[in-house]
Parts: structure tokens; C-alpha cells; sequence
């Protein structure tokens, strides 16, 4: 570099602003601190509420041995709320502008889950906002009947249209014992492909395990230092077309590399702890699901995806059967996705029974009486999370396609939403 070329901000890459940029920096990475110490202590109270931590260890020391009280806490999240707003003003560049917007967003939804886990009734909407910064659009049960009669046309058999689709998908399920094998297949091509987009971090890996009675399909448990532990659910059988569909959410170019870049950009980066934590309810979980289920159309066309099923997946699954056919039924069939949404909002809203959504599902949704149990179960517990998958799917969707005119720009656009989430605010139009 010649001595006469002006140093240029590391934020702002402006030359004015180089010092008081850097201040105002480390102004928020005190804040940011703090924000990291108090989602750990809210998940020492729940431990479902941390979903990853690769940050200092001697924080989580710290707070566990402080064990502070949820009135307490809440007390120290009013007041990083208002010093986070005073710290606005002094922002000069766009990047920590940024930075400062995600953070608040972020302490924000702290705030009422705080308030939540005090007593505080919200309603499923008032609860999405806040937590999510979004709510989902409204749907009513006719809404989804041209699906429904799109499948009836579709699939064999007589009785009732719910144990037909499941007699229909029996020939396509992966034998308990090759599942391992298949999934594995299934991840492993995600990741080269993916490769071939991303520039992931050399040593990245993953390790896969198999488990039983939990409300969820699939979880991707993110370890730090590029770090994925993968569980697959084997409470119910894996269909053919879930293989690639939980590789690419839970793996490539899914919830671990949306974790990896955010620990090679901006926590090994720049050194922004705040994105060292996950907390589970807030507003980056939209963007974190939203993306994992767009990541396979990004990933495969639909072609693509049916060779490599019939091709590879297939024969070590020791499956036959027509599978262009059954993806007609499957892409007919997820028109009712937005069926989670529908039936989870009335179950919080105390318009329905806990009865009456596993029947919703059932006989809409075409769900196993189990397989609706479980689901019953997972609204329970997570409330109004589930509008992060289709909504959230469908808003990165079409945020990516208005910032791309092909493949490529699609793939840069969709790295940059990971590499440096925004809100849903930010995303959808």
C-alpha cells in the first residue's frame, strides 16, 4: 500500500469516520456483551431457549453461578433497551447501523419473552411480532379445499383421502435399516453442491445421530468452530423425498452453514459476539428457517432432484415405484403447508382443543393420528414459531429472486442474507 493512500474505516470503508467508528464499536460490543449474557441467563432458566452458544466459556460460568431471578432479568433488559437506543444516535455508518438494528431487533424479542415467561398472555399474532417481527398471513380451512381435491384426483384407493395419501406413500418409505446410510448419501450431495456455490471453511464438518421421542423431525445442533451435530428423529418412518429435504434444511446450504458463516464473517470477523449465541425464540429464527427450506430449490431443479432420488437414493433404499408420479403428489400436497400455521394459531388462540387441531390435522393436513400427536405437541412448546418455516420460506424466496436475474446472483444474494442476517422486516416487501 503507497504511505500517500488515505487508511480507509474497517466498517464504513469511508476515511473521515476512521476513529470515531471505531469507538462507537466498541461502545456496542459492550452492549453486545451484555445482550450474550443475558440470553445465556434466560437459558438458565430454559434450556430450550439457548439453541446454540460458541462464545466465551467463562461467560456461561458466569452466569449460572450469578443465577439471577427472571424479575431481575427483565430489569436489566429495560435497561439495555435504553442504552441500546441512546448508542443509535452516534452511529455514522451504514455497517454498524446494521449491526445496531439487528441487535435491537434481537433485545426486543428478549424483552417479551421475558415478560412470556412471567405470566404475560400473548396472543399467537401479538406473539409473532414480537418475537418474530412478522405475522402471518390468515388462511381459512376452504382455502386449501383445490388442494385437497387436486390430491383426491391424484392418488389411488378408496376411504377417506388421509389414509389413502398414507397407504399411497407406505412404498416410498426408507427401511429403518438403510436410513442411516440414505441420509448420510442425502447430506453428503447437499454439501457438494453446496460447495460448488460457497466458499465454506476448510474443516467444516458434521456428524450425524439417530434419536427417538422428541416433537421434532429433525434438529441441527450447531457446535461452533464450523460444527454441526445433526439428529434425525426416528419416532416415524423417513419418505424418500425427506431425505434431501432435512439434508438440505438441517445441513447444506441450511442451518449449518447459516451458522458457519456468521462464525467465519462476523464472530471470527469482526468480533461480534452477538452472533455467537442463538436465541431460540427471536427474530433471526425466520431468516434461519425461512432459508433452510428455500436452500433445496436453490440447490436442485426439480429434475435434478428426481434423477439423483432415482438414480442414487433409491437403489440404497431398495425402493421401486413411479417416482415422478409421487413428486406430483408431494408438490401437490405441500400447497397445504400453510395448514401449520392455520391450526397453530387457532390452538393458541383457545379456539380450538388440543383434540380438535390433531383432528384438523388429520383429516386437512393429511397427517398419521401419531405423526398429528406429535405435531399437537411441537405447537405446545414452540407456540408461534412454526410461521418461520412456510412463511419464512416464502419471504427469502422472493426477497432473493427481486435481488437476482440468474443463478448466480440468486446464490450471491442468498450468502449475503446468511453471512449478515436481517429481519423480517428487512426481507419482506
Amino acid at each position: 500500500m503507497s504511505l500517500s493512500q488515505p487508511i480507509r474505516c474497517h466498517f464504513c470503508q469511508q476515511t473521515p469516520c476512521l476513529t470515531r467508528c471505531a469507538e462507537y464499536n466498541d461502545s456496542l460490543n459492550q452492549l453486545a456483551t451484555e445482550y450474550v449474557k443475558l440470553v445465556l441467563a434466560i437459558g438458565h432458566h430454559d434450556p430450550l431457549y439457548v439453541d446454540a452458544y460458541y462464545g466465551p466459556a467463562q461467560w456461561r460460568a458466569q452466569v449460572e453461578a450469578q443465577d439471577l431471578s427472571l424479575d431481575t432479568l427483565a430489569e436489566h433488559s429495560a435497561d439495555l433497551v435504553s442504552r441500546l437506543e441512546q448508542a443509535r444516535h452516534d452511529l455514522l455508518c451504514q455497517s454498524l447501523r446494521d449491526r445496531h438494528h439487528f441487535l435491537s431487533k434481537q433485545l426486543a424479542s428478549v424483552a417479551v419473552y421475558l415478560k412470556r415467561s412471567m405470566g404475560q398472555s400473548l396472543s399467537f399474532d401479538a406473539e409473532s411480532r414480537a418475537l418474530y417481527d412478522t405475522r402471518a398471513p390468515e388462511h381459512s380451512l376452504t382455502d386449501f379445499n383445490e388442494a385437497l381435491a387436486r390430491l383426491d384426483s391424484l392418488l389411488p384407493g378408496e376411504g377417506t383421502l388421509a389414509k389413502c395419501f398414507d397407504a399411497y406413500r407406505q412404498q416410498f418409505i426408507v427401511p429403518a435399516d438403510r436410513v442411516p446410510l440414505v441420509f448420510t448419501a442425502a447430506v453428503e450431495h447437499a454439501r457438494l453442491l453446496t460447495r460448488c456455490h460457497l466458499a465454506l471453511p476448510e474443516g467444516e464438518q458434521f456428524r450425524v445421530e439417530f434419536v427417538k421421542d422428541k416433537i421434532w423431525t429433525a434438529y441441527n445442533w450447531y457446535q461452533g468452530d464450523y460444527t454441526s451435530l445433526i439428529q434425525l428423529n426416528q419416532d416415524h418412518p423417513l419418505h424418500l423425498e425427506r431425505a434431501l429435504e432435512l439434508a438440505s434444511h438441517e445441513g447444506y446450504p441450511g442451518h449449518h452453514v447459516f451458522n458457519l458463516l456468521q462464525e467465519r464473517e462476523l464472530v471470527k470477523g469482526l468480533g461480534w459476539w452477538e452472533y455467537a449465541i442463538y436465541p431460540l425464540y427471536s427474530p433471526i429464527s425466520f431468516l434461519s428457517e425461512g432459508s433452510a427450506n428455500f436452500g433445496l430449490s436453490l440447490l436442485m431443479s426439480k429434475e435434478e432432484r428426481i434423477d439423483f432420488e432415482h438414480q442414487v437414493l433409491m437403489p440404497m433404499a431398495g425402493i421401486a415405484g413411479d417416482l415422478r408420479h409421487y413428486h406430483e403428489v408431494i408438490e401437490a400436497y405441500k400447497a397445504l403447508a400453510n395448514l401449520d400455521t392455520l391450526v397453530c394459531r387457532q390452538l393458541i388462540d383457545a379456539e380450538i382443543t388440543r383434540e380438535e387441531a390433531a383432528r384438523l390435522l388429520v383429516d386437512y393436513a393429511l397427517y398419521t393420528p401419531e405423526k398429528a400427536a406429535q405435531r399437537v405437541r411441537f405447537y405446545l412448546a414452540n407456540r408461534s414459531y412454526v410461521l418461520n418455516y412456510h412463511h419464512g420460506e416464502e419471504s427469502v424466496g422472493e426477497y432473493v429472486t427481486r435481488k437476482a436475474r440468474d443463478s448466480a446472483q440468486a446464490w450471491k444474494a442468498f450468502a449475503a442474507l446468511l453471512a449478515r442476517p436481517r429481519a423480517a422486516s428487512e426481507i419482506i416487501r
